[in-house]
């Protein structure tokens, strides 16, 4: 009896994990959502470069915060993309999120960031709004890709104990591919 209880329950387990696996990502991005979220928002101090227009381009959006130093790595290769595509054919933003995680924000270290960093992108200051229309986002760097047909179609976050902690040019060049991007003459 006892082993048909565990069977069953087994099975139910089972069962639940593989229709949540199969039901894919309920946090899919849209054009319109970036539209809505990102047309005024402030931009991080100490920088002065607007969000660009986006009509018919893929949009990456990461987010980011100064203390993070994968994210340091990450805007390498973020302005490698940039130098390599061209802001005519993508448009990257930054999301400054979680900057006061600890407690305080400290414009000093976000200018030695900007500093070491010098993002070739608009970088904008992070809301709650903007952390919960991306998909709810709790880590960083998370990235998002958002395609020429204006839904999402890559995303990169960085987990917990994980050995890969950003985004490389590699992926990024990979995701663009995707969002419909030609990368031949390149």
């Amino acid at each position: 009896m006892i082993d048909a209880m565990r069977i069953a329950i087994f099975g139910a387990v089972m069962a639940l994990g593989l229709a949540l696996v199969g039901s894919g990502p309920t946090w899919a991005v849209t054009l319109k959502d970036v539209d809505t979220y990102l047309t005024g928002a402030a931009l991080v101090e100490g920088t002065d470069k607007p969000v660009a227009p986006f009509k018919g381009q893929v949009v990456v959006v990461t987010f980011f915060a100064s203390w993070c130093p994968p994210c340091r790595n990450e805007f390498k290769h973020l302005n490698h993309l940039i130098e390599r595509i061209g802001e005519d054919r993508v448009t990257v933003i930054g999301i400054n999120q979680f900057e006061a995680w600890g407690g305080k924000k400290n414009p000093a270290r976000m200018a030695r960031f900007l500093a070491d960093t010098k993002p070739q992108f608009a970088l904008i200051e992070g809301t709650e709004a903007l952390r919960v229309a991306f998909g709810d986002i709790e880590r960083i760097p998370s990235v998002v890709v958002i395609g020429i047909d204006g839904n999402e179609a890559w995303r990169f976050v960085h987990e917990r104990g994980s050995s890969k902690t950003h985004a490389t040019i590699s992926d990024l060049t990979s995701a663009l591919t995707a969002a419909g991007v030609s990368l031949a003459s390149q």
